[in-house]
């Protein structure tokens, strides 16, 4: 390790103190075990000091330290201020650490580790190190104790993010996700504070209205692909691009009448199809949203192939492709995934402007406007198609009762555009 140094004027009080020697500046060869401690005169006395011995083994942070405890000192007459904590007194920094170790599971107590995504679990470690960022100029977050943290702080920091954030649900967020930090310690580790974060004012989440398509609109999107000029400018060169591909209209179609996210769509094999005995058909598919956040491969989710969704795949090749692992959407494809998603994404903005709809609605909104249709047919069962909310039915690997009744509703008696 190391060894200590002190410069030739070195900060008020401050000295090498030698835990074996019990000497202050000692010339012994100890360096494991020497650390720097201040001598902090009593103001209103002739000789009597209080000593501490610091955490710091770096000269600068340790004169921050220093000076942080004479204000302490001074603000509690000399009195040496016990501990609150009746568990783990932790610098903030070290509380954000731990907090690290819980969230990814390599955590002694094992009767409270959490299964997080690594994507939560790095999302959380963000907000914290923005907040730890937050104390660059007040405070040292390396000695500053966790309990020590402020109403000020918290003020300090909300501004921060209140600027910081463009939405209000990254905001509410970020404060949530503090909250949570310091519930951990207080809950688990067992840390005698207050939460600092437990009452604030949250940003009211503004409703936007959701944006479908009628009939009228969605068939005129379609007839305008055969007619409109399919070249657009892009940038500032005056590059051009012809956006037409020859199966845009079925894309789109397979969009609306299946609600399915962009790379669900694009990836619909004919083997995804399953039919039961009683003739009803689905299509089941990795639930992709759901795996990436929780880092597994378990959760499925279920498209049913009511009356319209089933001509369209008549049309696409069914009744002879139904058995093969093909791609129902361009089978022989020569491109990847994504690229025919983004030009399906920037051909349907294309020729919703052509086809006159000034609506502000993209390729997503076709997925809005079957979840809308569905919500009237389904009621509360639509989350059991869509997965919002609904994945701890989804995490089997069978079709659970609640499951099928929905499909088989949804096959049955649900139809895009005519309920």
């Amino acid at each position: 390790m190391s060894r200590l140094k002190l410069p030739k004027n070195p900060h008020t009080g401050l000295k090498i103190y030698c835990h074996k020697c019990k000497l202050d500046n000692p010339s012994c060869n100890h360096y494991d075990i020497q650390k720097y401690r201040v001598r902090i005169h009593i103001s209103g006395t002739k000789n009597k000091k209080v000593t501490k011995v610091l955490k710091s083994r770096d000269y600068k942070d340790a004169v921050s330290e220093a000076i942080l405890i004479e204000k302490e000192l001074k603000a509690n007459n000399y009195q040496k201020v016990k501990t609150t904590c009746s568990g783990n007194d932790y610098s903030i920094v070290d509380a954000v650490i731990r907090y690290n170790q819980y969230l990814s599971g390599n955590y002694e107590f094992a009767q409270h580790v959490k299964d997080v995504s690594k994507g939560h679990k790095d999302e959380c470690i963000r907000f914290c190190t923005y907040f730890c960022n937050s104390f660059k100029g007040a405070k040292n977050i390396e000695i500053t104790r966790i309990i020590d943290v402020t109403k000020n702080d918290v003020a300090r920091f909300y501004l921060w993010a209140n600027g910081h954030f463009g939405s209000e649900v990254s905001f509410n967020k970020c404060m949530g996700a503090l909250k949570a930090f310091f519930k951990f310690l207080i809950d688990i580790e067992d840390i005698n504070m207050k939460n600092p974060f437990e009452s604030y004012t949250s940003k009211k989440k503004i409703k936007k209205n959701v944006e479908t398509l009628t009939k009228d609109e969605f068939d005129s999107v379609i007839s305008v692909i055969d007619t409109a000029n399919p070249i657009v400018k892009l940038g500032g060169k005056g590059e051009k691009k012809n956006l037409y591909r020859f199966y845009l209209k079925d894309g789109f179609k397979l969009f609306l009448l299946t609600g399915g996210r962009r790379e669900e769509v694009v990836e619909l094999k004919w083997s995804d199809i399953l039919t039961k005995i009683d003739g009803t058909k689905f299509f089941k598919i990795d639930n992709k949203k759901v795996n990436r956040q929780k880092d597994t491969d378990e959760y499925v989710k279920y498209l049913p192939i009511n009356h319209d969704l089933f001509e369209l795949l008549i049309k696409l090749g069914y009744n002879e492709k139904k058995t093969t692992n093909d791609f129902i959407l361009y089978p022989d494809r020569k491109v990847k995934s994504i690229t025919i998603m983004n030009d399906l994404s920037k051909a349907f903005t294309h020729y919703k402007k052509e086809a006159g709809i000034t609506k502000s609605v993209s390729l997503k909104n076709l997925r809005k406007t079957y979840i809308t249709w569905l919500r009237l047919a389904m009621g509360k069962d639509t989350r059991l198609l869509t997965s919002h909310g609904g994945e701890q039915v989804l995490i089997d690997h069978y079709i659970d009762s609640t499951i099928l009744n929905a499909v088989e509703k949804a096959a049955l008696n649900f139809k895009v555009y005519e309920v």
